[in-house]
């Protein structure tokens, strides 16, 4: 039986850049074969500002002022990539390809399991600038994708040069 098509937001993070993955993650994205209906790289002034990261992940993370200050910081700080996709099951598609939030869960294939070697080495230097005391769960995860067709609908809205098409 076939899926249906929908549209994704898949955002590229700072740790991604840093540590020079950012290409080999969004070729992993592209890979899938699904349409790049748009995308903008948020760096320097472009990118949201640290409230507006807290308001986007808000939903996610929850009434945690300590984790929601540290990943609203790390977000601000950039660059990040934002795609907007679209293909049949894109939103099933793209987190398949993820891995497990906790990258050191993540299996194998996935883009969090093959880049999570070296990651806590390479992230060293960033972690005090980001994780807040009394967060115990911060981390560095490469890449953010839609969850839902409803997290797919309020998340675009923060990415004005993605929200039409």
């Amino acid at each position: 039986m076939a899926g249906h098509e929908e549209d994704t937001l898949v955002i590229i993070k700072p740790d991604s850049f840093w540590r020079h993955l950012d290409g080999q993650v969004e070729g992993r994205i592209n890979a899938l074969g699904l349409k790049k209906v748009a995308e903008c790289l948020l760096a320097d002034g472009e990118n949201l500002s640290q409230d507006k990261w807290k308001e986007f992940y808000f939903p996610a993370i929850g009434d945690k002022p300590e984790r929601l200050e540290g990943t609203s910081r790390y977000m601000a700080h950039g660059p990040v990539k934002a795609l907007r996709l679209r293909g049949e099951d894109a939103i099933r598609k793209v987190r398949g390809i993820l891995g497990a939030t906790r990258p050191w869960e993540a299996q194998p294939g996935s883009i969090r399991g093959d880049f999570w070697p070296g990651a806590v080495e390479a992230n060293a230097p960033y972690r005090a600038k980001f994780q807040q005391p009394g967060d115990d769960k911060f981390v560095f995860n490469l890449i953010h994708a839609s969850d839902s067709v409803d997290s797919f609908k309020r998340e675009i809205q923060f990415f004005k040069k993605l929200s039409a098409g």
